[in-house]
């Protein structure tokens, strides 16, 4: 019997091999009992191999092995209880609801990251609240590390100030917090640019990006803050990313990342109005 009539997966978990729980602060998945019973490896995730030497090694299995890496890939990757839902790029979003601008975005992060990972440049995905910024962001680390094994994470800003505060007073090093931040293949940063945005915020910042930039890793990025340029156009000069964050910063980012500018109504007060 060849390996591809020997798939495993069930209903329960539509194939997939998991199902995701949202009964903690982040998002986690969960071997299904199709792949925790894995008929290939007796459930333990190895099988037993031999290379053209004739000598036997452990492998992961090859029917349940990936699933089971990309599963806890998704469970490092700190994605919030709020966001189970979103599985990949386009999960949950009603396309025949979305504004151009979204559906430019969307079209991006799936098109020209998510498919042709691992890509030149991150993204930066810029303007007022309850566009689906977050939910793109989540959506692309979420199908990267289900489907692609990739190592990823999920970031507030503020919280991750607070962690900082946090380490400082129970006398963990800086590098604890950072480092894994700085090290994951794909990084989230939520938020940016909330906070109160001193220079003790500000220093925080600039180590976590220049890092990533040094270590060529790529970055996804939401804020409520809008670049000079779009600001001119839109005719609101009160919330500059430039500003917020520093030129220093500012133009890091802009080699970085990839600038999309959403604009449109607020879809969670759209939601309340319906």
């Amino acid at each position: 019997m060849g390996r591809e009539s020997q798939k495993i997966g069930c209903d329960d978990c539509n194939w997939s091999g998991y199902v995701i729980d949202d009964s903690s602060n982040n998002a986690r998945a969960v071997l299904c009992k199709c792949i925790e019973e894995c008929p290939h490896c007796g459930g333990t995730g190895n099988i037993l191999s031999e290379n053209k030497a004739g000598y036997s090694y452990i492998a992961p299995c090859h029917f349940c092995g990936v699933i089971r890496r990309n599963v806890k890939l998704y469970n490092i990757a700190g994605i919030p209880a709020k966001y189970s839902h979103v599985v990949q790029v386009d999960a949950g979003l009603e396309l025949n609801r979305m504004n151009p601008a979204l559906q430019r975005a969307l079209k991006y992060a799936k098109e020209e990251f998510v498919k042709k990972y691992p890509t030149k440049n991150g993204f930066l995905l810029m303007g007022p609240s309850g566009l689906g910024k977050t939910h793109l962001a989540v959506g692309t680390i979420a199908e990267l590390t289900l489907k692609h094994g990739v190592k990823c994470m999920f970031k507030d800003f503020f919280y991750l100030l607070s962690e900082l505060k946090q380490a400082y007073s129970e006398g963990t090093p800086e590098n604890d917090v950072i480092m894994p931040l700085v090290e994951a293949d794909v990084l989230v940063i939520d938020e940016l640019g909330k906070g109160r945005s001193n220079e003790w915020e500000l220093n925080i910042l600039d180590q976590l990006i220049s890092k990533r930039y040094n270590a060529s890793k790529k970055t996804l990025i939401t804020t409520n803050y809008v670049t000079y340029d779009i600001a001119q156009e839109i005719g609101d000069k009160h919330e500059i990313l430039e500003v917020r964050v520093g030129e220093r910063i500012a133009s890091r980012l802009h080699e970085m990342c990839e600038f999309l500018y959403l604009k449109g109504k607020d879809y969670r007060k759209e939601r309340k109005k319906a």
